[in-house]
């Protein structure tokens, strides 16, 4: 079980924290931060730590779903947000600053816990989060900011790879649709036409 009540450790100034024990984290920019936080009230009130300083965000995770699904959301948003989990290697530990709990205004690191806070420091959906933050990164940095990814196995699609076809997916599909996928996953579909 995962708990997701963790909370920061009582101190008066800011920690380092080492990702991949406690809790994984996802860090992005401060730009695509703030596009991300509307998709996510309502449907998400956990806190953020902000650093205004470093222009960066950063949400704590449940441990070990930055390695598991959603990877392949982590890997296409790359390089515009960082999974840190576990490093596999005890000689690489990527560390988190972590404010201390009262903390919610800067100028340096802080926490943003969002209207309707639930009291959460660790994010409970992190599909939810990828989500939000590949619309953000699209909204930042164009359509083309995001590699794109296969519909047929969701892995990382190079737009030079990448092929866009009608079909569907399995044969419960009511009617075809345009898909964008490797080419061999696209040669495994029930292909209906060509765009």
């Amino acid at each position: 079980m995962i708990a997701l009540d963790w909370t920061p450790p009582p101190c008066h100034h800011p920690v380092l924290l080492p990702a991949g024990r406690q809790w994984d984290a996802i860090r992005t920019s401060l730009p695509i931060a703030t596009r991300a936080f509307p998709y996510l009230h309502g449907a998400e009130s956990c806190a953020t730590i902000i650093d205004r300083r470093a222009h960066t965000a950063v949400w704590l995770i449940p441990p070990g779903q930055a390695t598991d699904a959603p990877w392949e959301q982590w890997q296409r948003l790359s390089p515009h947000v960082a999974a840190f989990p576990l490093a596999p290697e005890p000689t690489y530990i990527a560390y988190i600053g972590v404010p201390p709990a009262a903390r919610r205004g800067g100028p340096g690191i802080h926490w943003r816990r969002p209207n309707g806070w639930a009291g959460r420091y660790v994010v409970a959906d992190t599909e939810l989060l990828a989500r939000a933050l590949a619309a953000a990164v699209t909204s930042v940095h164009g359509p083309d900011a995001l590699a794109r990814q296969c519909r047929v196995c969701r892995q990382t699609v190079p737009h030079t790879h990448a092929v866009t076809a009608i079909g569907r997916l399995n044969p419960t599909d009511h009617r075809p649709r345009r898909l964008i996928a490797h080419r061999d996953c696209a040669r495994g579909m029930t292909i209906e036409g060509q765009p």
